[in-house]
């Protein structure tokens, strides 16, 4: 199990939380471990804290994510604070860029699940 993030497969959704502020290598690296081990289409991410990653990180981790999930999936981030808000609604449009995702951010875990499940 990491120390970093924290996977499971509740109802049909795969639930990513980080349990500490993420460094791009992190992010990558959950990426992996869900492309190898969560096939599913239905993703939960769950950012608890702010962070901060740059804007050229970010784009580079909606690329990776891309590279890895080549069949479309739907993606529901839940991010409380207003930095990572801002930071995830960022992600969701270089994520949707090529129509391999259909995200959204949320600040409830409660709405998002309801999105998710539509």
């Amino acid at each position: 199990m990491s120390e970093i993030y924290k996977i499971e497969y509740l109802n049909g959704i795969t639930r990513i939380e980080f349990l500490k502020n993420p460094t791009y290598k992190d992010a990558t690296t959950a990426i992996d471990d869900i492309a190898e081990n969560y096939p599913y289409e239905k993703r939960l991410w769950v950012l608890s804290f702010d962070f901060s990653f740059t804007e050229q990180e970010i784009k580079d981790i909606s690329k990776y994510g891309k590279s890895i999930f080549i069949n479309p999936n739907k993606i529901a981030i839940v991010a409380n604070g207003d930095l990572a808000y801002g930071e995830m609604r960022q992600f969701m449009v270089y994520r949707e860029e090529e129509n391999k995702a259909d995200a959204c951010v949320f600040k409830t875990e409660e709405e998002a699940i309801n999105w998710l499940n539509q």
